[in-house]
């Protein structure tokens, strides 16, 4: 077998990110690697195109979104499978109809970021019940609690333990799956909302399925957004979800903010009623002088959730890992499909 690899050298060239992938790669055929090096990627892509042609399998660095036309894909005879961590950015450029009939399959290993971001949304969660980072900052300036059983209590606010809680999910994707694993041993009474995520699911994480996003607020001591940019959720999360939230609440907010309409959620926060853990910002980076970056409610950090080495080089693993199963006639474990392509585009039909 041959394989063609197109890594970007300022990401994954000279660093560890691509070794492990390679390799395996190594282990069942050639291997070429094209680098796209800065003032020079329009001839690393003609490079990688030509070597397409001939390819059975390709792999392009994690976020890359290379410009194929569709005679290039008619023109890679041999290739069977097209790997790399695209998320919705193959939106657009890739006609799932063409890649069936020239027999590619397309792997999408953007779900392979899970772990890390729902293990990042977990920490914020436990980091803002208890206030974590205020206790060490106050440390830090040589500070020290004067009433050790309420010094940190937040009257009015939901602080202490997560154990119990009701926690309120916005999406069911592979974020807050994940996430309804992580606080599964937490016994929080944990509701959903999403219309696009069947009833089968729902009961196999053993989780409630609200009527509304609205609904769900409402009965939510912790809300947490897992919920990706898509035609269909943008702002989603509107002034009525937002306001639905009881006194007092936690909002956590790891995909993006395009998903909420940001003024309400400063609005409440500004007014003391709600305190949020926000790892995404509209504009990125927000001001310098941004009010919420110093605000005693808001733990917010600079978009950091998927942002591991050790994540993205599993990313890059995964792809090489599912290039390998698709021509040696596995499944692999990232497929990308066309119901894929309708829910980034907004065409996907609610189940519920």
């Amino acid at each position: 077998m041959r394989y063609v690899v197109l890594l970007h050298e300022k990401h994954h060239i000279g660093s560890n990110f691509h070794s492990e992938g390679c390799d395996l790669l190594r282990q069942h055929g050639q291997v070429d690697i094209v680098a796209i090096r800065s003032g020079e990627e329009a001839a690393a892509f003609e490079e990688f195109l030509a070597l397409l042609k001939e390819a059975d399998g390709a792999v392009i660095g994690c976020w890359h979104r290379p410009a194929i036309q569709l005679e290039h894909w008619r023109q890679a005879k041999n290739l069977k499978v097209f790997a790399g961590t695209f998320d919705n950015r193959f939106a657009g450029w890739v006609d799932f109809d063409v890649l069936d009939a020239c027999g590619i399959t397309l792997i999408d290993t953007s779900r392979s970021m899970t772990p890390s971001v729902a293990e990042f949304a977990l920490a914020m969660t436990l980091n803002l019940v208890r206030d974590i980072p205020e206790s060490m900052y106050l440390l830090r300036e040589g500070g020290w609690q004067t009433h050790p059983f309420d010094s940190w209590e937040k009257p009015g606010f939901v602080y202490g333990d997560l154990t119990g809680r009701r926690v309120g999910l916005a999406g069911l994707g592979s974020i807050n799956r994940r996430y309804a694993e992580l606080i599964a041993p937490f016994r929080c009474d944990v509701g959903v909302y999403d219309p696009f995520v069947p009833d089968e699911v729902f009961s196999q994480y053993g989780i409630k399925r609200a009527n509304s996003l609205a609904e769900l607020a409402a009965s939510s001591e912790i809300f947490v957004v897992g919920l990706p940019p898509l035609p269909t959720t943008l702002e989603v999360i509107n002034r009525e979800v937002i306001y639905s939230l009881p006194k007092g609440a936690l909002f956590v907010l790891v995909t993006r903010m395009a998903v909420v309409e940001q003024e309400a959620l400063w609005e409440r926060i500004e007014a003391g009623e709600i305190a949020a853990a926000v790892d995404v910002f509209a504009p990125e980076p927000p001001p310098k002088d941004a009010w919420f970056r110093r605000h005693p409610n808001v733990l917010a950090t600079p978009h950091i959730a998927g942002g591991t080495d050790f994540c993205h080089r599993r990313c890059l693993t995964d792809a090489c890992k599912d290039a390998i199963a698709v021509l040696s006639g596995e499944t692999p474990r990232f497929r990308a499909t066309k119901r894929d392509a309708l829910l980034y585009e907004g065409e996907l039909k609610p189940v519920a």
